[in-house]
């Protein structure tokens, strides 16, 4: 592992013989990160520099960004940030819609317990307060480290763990479902997954795929490197070209119950939504240390933190799976932590309505639909569009 506790690329990608492929496996992961530098340094940065109002005020707005929309009047608006400067993409959302009263309710999808990060947070939300004074900004840590953070540098924050948005109706034991493997792995194809901690568990199911961290190329090499370790070990998704395919939801929920416990092998991110997708399945889980709150939910009756070690994680594993802990003893005690601070942020929300002028009666239920509604993805200008057109309508214009 390299010094942040990632994989490296040749733990990811395994041995490789040929001194050819070996360097065009290289070349091509090289290339692939300075193409996906520059274009993350573009959207970090111009959402920024960009006059507020004219004809250069618009280059943002091919930025994607996913944007679920709580409330049209008033206008509250649901969206996950990351990266290096986490309020790019509501700068490029929100420049458009600048003279709407608007509130953003913003998710961290990677930790922001980041020493270098929380200083230019600070500055771009005195930046932002002073071009967008009608929008507020809200963010939903995943931790309460998290929360003390934004806030030591003026962010208005509240604990709210994104794993809240799980939906336990598609996520569930399934009584009818034998088990066939020790684990089950679910992660991204990611040199911060560290799936070759896995690699000691005797029966291993993965469920991966890839968001564009590697090429093509390393992808397949990838895939390679987890077909060859065990006869015992499975990939879950189909395998296309060499690639693995997506799995849907109902499909990721019959491998996890094929399974004894979930793994969690990074050592920082977000939440993690598989970690609460195994619990909700009634999985116990083996994580090791990890910043990103994917921790919040655990209960030590029935989850292990492990050191990042191949026969460490195994024996953590061989001890959860020889408790035999009941699923639904899992899921209840799960559901019943996830149901209580399900309460609280709806009640947040109430008065956060109400105080923008709302004449609705405060929320009965819980607002959010399932995560694949919640998080659409498109470009800033479109968004915005259709939120205009929306409010248009209402009005009758």
């Amino acid at each position: 592992m390299d010094k942040d506790g990632h994989e490296t690329f040749e733990e990811m990608v395994g041995p490789i013989d040929s001194p050819f492929e070996r360097f065009w496996l290289n070349a091509a992961r090289q290339a692939g990160q300075r193409v996906g530098n520059l274009k993350q340094l573009a959207a970090n940065r111009l959402p920024f520099i960009l006059p507020t109002t004219g004809p250069f005020s618009g280059f943002d707005g091919g930025i994607r960004v996913a944007v679920h929309v709580l409330s049209h009047d008033p206008l509250v608006i649901y969206t996950p940030i990351g990266g290096e400067r986490p309020l790019n993409s509501v700068v490029a959302i929100g420049r458009r819609l600048a003279s709407r009263r608007a509130a953003f309710l913003m998710m961290p999808n990677w930790t922001l317990e980041r020493p270098r990060l929380i200083p230019k947070l600070g500055r771009d939300l005195a930046w932002h307060r002073e071009r967008f004074p009608a929008h507020e900004l809200i963010f939903l840590c995943n931790t309460e480290e998290e929360r003390r953070l934004v806030t030591a540098v003026g962010g208005t924050a509240i604990f709210s763990n994104h794993n809240l948005m799980i939906n336990e109706d598609i996520f569930r034991p399934l009584p009818d479902v034998p088990v066939e493997f020790d684990a089950v792995y679910n992660a991204r194809i990611s040199h911060t997954k560290r799936h070759h901690l896995a690699f000691d568990i005797e029966r291993l199911a993965h469920i991966t795929f890839s968001i564009g961290e590697l090429p093509r190329a390393g992808n397949r090499a990838f895939i390679r490197r987890l077909q060859a370790q065990s006869p015992l070990h499975r990939i879950a998704n189909p395998i296309i070209d060499g690639l693995a395919g997506l799995l849907p939801p109902q499909e990721i929920n019959r491998i996890y119950n094929q399974a004894s416990v979930g793994l969690c092998l990074s050592a920082a991110e977000g939440a993690m939504r598989s970690s609460m997708e195994y619990l909700m399945a009634g999985l116990p889980v083996v994580s090791t240390p990890s910043l990103g709150g994917r921790d919040v939910f655990f209960d030590p009756d029935y989850c292990i933190i492990a050191e990042p070690d191949p026969a460490a994680i195994r024996r953590a594993v061989e001890t959860l799976r020889d408790r035999a802990i009941p699923r639904e003893e899992i899921r209840n005690r799960t559901l019943a932590k996830v149901r209580a601070q399900r309460q609280e942020l709806t009640v947040f929300l109430s008065e956060l309505l109400k105080r923008m002028g709302s004449s609705q009666p405060p929320l009965s239920q819980w607002p959010f639909p399932e995560i694949g509604l919640l998080r659409r993805w498109a470009t800033a200008r479109q968004h915005a569009h259709e939120i205009t057109t929306f409010g248009t309508a209402r009005k009758g214009f």
